[in-house]
């Protein structure tokens, strides 16, 4: 009697311990799935901000043929510098620029070396205005973007990056035994994700070319979500 129930309950158990891996394994897939899912969403968000950072380079003039009523276009404006400024910060000086604007309040925009050598008091400098700002101030040849900062899109992109980081570090270490508790991936992706807000406001807002633009936050991710899971792999 005791044999049959023993014999009865074994393939439940078998089942079971079956299910065991497959449910590890199915839970370490669905992490990773999340994760990369996150991280591919984020650096599309990235490239978003990106384009429209840079977007009134290709906009067209405002009034030409090439511009389409109801698109966005770029406006040309002459602004009169009324003051600059200059200030040492010990290893750096950053250059301001005053100018007074045809339709707006005279407001100050940070400058290169370049052209502050150039643009004194009472010059006739260039502005580039897209959606209402500045985009670009000009003159006799050298010129400045004024991109403004993209705090919201720089602050969604970091929370997606920190997040991809903690759920691929998480999912590519989930079979590992004693590993680290999801408190160290969590602390893994809030420190992901100060870096991709400092590299989002960088990038997004510099000259550089797309490749360089992207390559750079896709190997600082990698970078940081390797460093999570050996972390953890060799805990």
């Amino acid at each position: 009697m005791n044999a049959r129930l023993g014999n009865a309950e074994a393939p439940g158990r078998r089942r079971r311990a079956a299910a065991g891996p497959a449910g590890r394994v199915l839970t370490q897939g669905l992490f990773l799935l999340a994760g990369l899912a996150t991280t591919v969403l984020c650096f599309g968000w990235f490239v978003d901000a990106n384009e429209v950072a840079g977007a009134y380079r290709t906009a067209p003039v405002c009034g030409t043929a090439a511009h389409t009523p109801g698109t966005d276009c770029v406006l040309r404006e002459t602004g009169k510098v009324t003051a600059r400024d200059a200030v040492n910060n010990g290893d750096s000086t950053d250059y301001t620029l005053t100018v007074a604007r045809e339709t707006a309040p005279k407001h100050s925009y940070p400058i290169n070396a370049e052209l502050y050598s150039v643009a004194k008091v009472g010059a006739d400098v260039d502005l580039t205005v897209f959606r209402g700002r500045v985009a670009e101030v000009s003159y006799d040849g050298h010129r400045v973007q004024n991109p403004g900062t993209p705090w919201l899109a720089s602050v969604e992109v970091a929370l997606l990056a920190g997040l991809g980081t903690a759920l691929t570090a998480h999912g590519l270490t989930w079979s590992r035994l004693g590993g680290r508790p999801a408190s160290f991936f969590l602390a893994m992706g809030f420190f992901t994700a100060l870096m991709a807000l400092l590299g989002c406001l960088f990038f997004v807002t510099s000259p550089f070319p797309l490749a360089v633009t992207l390559a750079v936050p896709v190997l600082g991710w990698l970078f940081m979500t390797a460093c999570a899971t050996v972390a953890t792999w060799d805990d």
